[in-house]
């Protein structure tokens, strides 16, 4: 299959391999352009059904020593910035964004697709959250971590993308977990000396982007990119150690590891890093 993001027809195997879920193989593969890895195949729907089920939860960074690693302020000094309307937060989660959206004057509407989940964010935020996006039409659409959960971009993204009004503004962030910086270098390499490791999980990201396909995946939509900033963060190392973590040399290791990484992207903060924040305009 073509790269989801870049378009790009020929890829090769990657340092990743496969994951497994319930006892089904996911293999991920290369694209030679822009260096994304995506899921080829990709999970279908009696395997998306089981794996967003009730069972599902994100990490939204309650605990002490995991970080959130979203950046709810960056949309809300945007949204201060813009003319109020209509903001849309397509994947709103448990809706924090959408009640200090609404502080600001925007009429702030949540999309998630469990029915069950929209009703209890509508009863916990006071705003409205649907289930069917088709009605609506943003000034500004937001995108918190949803893309790399995406399974047929060429087809859903414009779905996506027709939310946003003429002339109006995409803000998406999330993880890019093959760019380049030091921790993804380490962690590639002592997966290719394992290469036999079965790795059990199941396939929630089915893209690991770059920078580069990222980006050039907006621009193949046809945005207009206003800004782009790149950033690493601890996920999904600790941020922090606790007492008890001294005793475990795996957690210290990605604790440290992660502190040089972050140091040493810090140099190269216009191409380096594992997360990105995207503003376009249509």
């Amino acid at each position: 299959m073509p790269c989801p993001l870049c378009g790009n027809n020929k890829s090769s195997p990657s340092w990743l391999g496969s994951t497994w879920y319930r006892e089904q193989e996911f293999p991920y593969v290369e694209c030679t352009a822009c260096h994304s890895l995506f899921c080829d195949p990709m999970p279908d729907e009696s395997v998306l059904r089981v794996m967003y089920g009730p069972d599902y939860t994100q990490d939204d960074g309650g605990s002490l020593y995991v970080e959130n690693p979203k950046e709810p302020n960056r949309v809300l000094e945007i949204l201060k910035s813009e003319p109020t309307g209509t903001f849309v937060d397509f994947g709103c989660g448990s809706g924090e964004l959408l009640v200090e959206a609404k502080k600001l004057g925007w009429d702030a509407i949540g999309v998630e697709l469990d029915p069950e989940v929209a009703r209890k964010v509508e009863e916990k935020t006071g705003c409205r959250v649907i289930t069917n996006s088709e009605s609506v039409r943003a000034d500004v659409l937001h995108l918190g971590d949803v893309i790399e959960h995406l399974t047929d971009l060429d087809h859903q993204f414009p779905a996506v993308i027709e939310l946003i009004k003429p002339d109006g503004l995409l803000l998406a962030q999330g993880p890019l977990e093959n760019n380049a910086s030091l921790f993804t270098f380490v962690l590639a390499s002592a997966r290719r000396l394992r290469p036999q490791r079965k790795t059990e999980m199941a396939p929630y990201h089915v893209l690991l982007a770059t920078s580069q396909g990222q980006r050039e995946f907006f621009r193949r939509f046809g945005l207009k990119e206003v800004e782009y900033t790149l950033r690493e963060v601890s996920w999904p190392a600790p941020v922090g150690l606790a007492t008890r973590d001294l005793r475990n040399p795996r957690t210290v290791a990605m604790f440290s590891l992660r502190k040089l990484s972050k140091g040493i992207s810090a140099l190269r903060s216009t191409r380096w890093g594992n997360r990105y924040f995207y503003a376009g305009r249509l």
